[in-house]
Order: structure tokens, then C-alpha cells, then sequence
């Protein structure tokens, strides 16, 4: 680490002391997280929920982002998929049922469009998820809602096998590019706790990279700031104080484990 780049960042020691560095832009933050050089960055984001508080988006930020990776990532997968009718009823369903779960505003699908639209401006390959009627069907129970647990074990499955094979290939012939995965912070988890490790696919890519996968999870302040389970943990506290006075902030609370959260948005009086 240079000189500047020490000033421009703060280190402490919360309790437990997990370490936390805070900084004056995103990209800065960003460029912390990439010091470990990973083969695949699998970042999760806490979605934005409808009525939420009108600031930039996790994916709005991420996509302001991706010039920050300095043409070291080729390869990005995106955590959706497309929908084409072939399958009928079922995949009106599951559709429905996925919208009505995650309660998701209707711009975040233009965002991710856009995410996607940057990141092929910038040289990436772009991929969703392949997914067919099987498993469609498969997402749904006897009453044709959301199966919370089949959705999940699918997604991460269809990930993991996606990711697996696009660092065996060497995407478009560039070895050693990093794979960006793009998704919510649950399925990119690197030390899930006992319950979710059905859903996770970081234990798996670490094993699979040699080490070489590491989890970063965005956080948007607006949307956090009172989540029960967050404000449980020890360097939260700390770090949305920090969050308030503009700061980007790094959390590292295990190895290969990052939290950036973002800087409370300046909103006009």
C-alpha cells in the first residue's frame, strides 16, 4: 500500500477485532476488496425492497463500479434469466411467484439490463441463467407458489455449475480473467451459517479456485440501517457511523469475506 493510499484510508479494530477500512470513493473500496487478486468475485447485494428510501441501488452502484476492475474480469454472470414462453403456464408462475417473493421494485430489472449493457461496453462475455420447464416447475409447491427451499438450492446449483465451467473454458481464450458473479447476498456466502449452507455456492468455488474466490457483499445504508440481524454485529455500528460522514466503507469479518458499505447519499433539502 502506498503512502496516499494509507492516508486515505482509516483502520480499526472493532470488538472481535474484525478488520474495517473506510475511504473516500466506491472504486477505493472496491480496489481494497481486489488486493487478494481473486479468480472469481462472487458479489451479493441486499436488494432494494419496494417504498425503500429513493437512492442508488447496489446494481446501480456495481455498474458505476465495473471501470474499477481495470480490465483484470471478462466474464460476468448475472443471477436471473430470461424469460421466453416456451414453457407455458409454469413459467408465468414461477415468474409471478418469484416477483411476488422478493418484492422487488419494477426499475431494478432495467438496472440489471444496464449492468449488463456496461458491462459489454467494457469487453465482458454476459451470462444468465440457463433455465429450462424441469426447472420451472421444480421452484413451485402443490399450490403453485415459491418453494423458498427448491428455489434456493436451484439457483445455486445453476450458478455453481455455470461458474465451474466458464474458469475451466478460459472464456474467450484469456486465462487467469476473473469471473464476476452478480447476485444477492445469501448464494455467494463463504462461511454460511449451518442453515444456509444448502444454498451456497462459495464454499465450493474456494475449494474448486484454490482459494481464489472471494465473497464481497454491497450494502446500501439506506436500506440496511435497521435490519435486526446486522445490527447484531459488532463492526455495524462502527461502520455506519463511518457511512454517515461520507466514508466507503471495507469490512472483512473472516478470510476471503468482505462487506463494502456504501456512503450515505447526499439528498437535496
Amino acid at each position: 500500500m502506498t503512502l496516499a493510499s494509507a492516508l486515505a484510508c482509516a483502520l480499526a479494530a472493532v470488538d472481535g477485532g474484525v478488520p474495517m477500512f473506510d475511504y473516500p470513493t466506491q472504486e477505493a473500496a472496491l480496489r481494497k476488496v481486489l488486493e487478494t487478486d481473486p479468480l472469481i468475485l462472487g458479489v451479493g447485494e441486499y436488494h432494494e425492497l419496494q417504498g425503500a428510501p429513493k437512492v442508488p441501488s447496489a446494481v446501480k452502484r456495481f455498474t458505476q463500479l465495473l471501470p474499477a476492475l481495470d480490465g483484470g474480469a471478462r466474464s460476468l454472470v448475472v443471477e436471473t434469466w430470461m424469460l421466453n414462453g416456451r414453457c407455458g403456464k409454469v413459467e408465468k408462475q414461477a415468474a409471478q411467484a418469484v416477483e411476488k417473493t422478493t418484492r422487488r421494485p419494477k426499475e431494478t430489472e432495467d438496472e440489471v439490463t444496464t449492468l449488463m449493457g456496461r458491462a459489454y461496453d467494457l469487453g465482458f462475455v454476459n451470462h444468465t441463467l440457463l433455465i429450462d420447464c424441469d426447472d420451472y416447475r421444480s421452484m413451485l409447491d402443490a399450490e403453485g407458489e415459491l418453494d423458498p427451499d427448491a428455489s434456493l438450492r436451484l439457483m445455486r446449483r445453476k450458478v455453481e455449475e455455470m461458474a465451474l465451467k466458464i474458469v475451466e473454458k478460459e472464456e474467450a481464450g484469456v486465462p487467469g480473467k476473473m469471473l464476476v458473479l452478480y447476485g444477492g447476498a445469501l448464494h455467494n456466502d463463504l462461511v454460511p451459517i449451518p442453515d444456509d449452507e444448502p444454498y451456497v455456492f462459495g464454499p465450493t468455488l474456494q475449494r474448486e479456485t484454490k482459494g481464489r474466490y472471494v465473497e464481497v457483499d454491497l450494502l446500501v445504508p439506506e436500506y440496511v440501517e435497521r435490519d435486526e440481524d446486522l445490527l447484531k454485529k459488532s463492526w455495524f455500528a462502527p461502520a455506519l457511523a463511518l457511512a454517515k460522514k461520507g466514508r466507503h466503507v471495507v469490512v472483512q469479518p473472516a478470510p476471503g469475506v468482505n462487506v463494502i458499505l456504501f456512503a450515505f447519499t447526499k439528498r437535496r433539502r
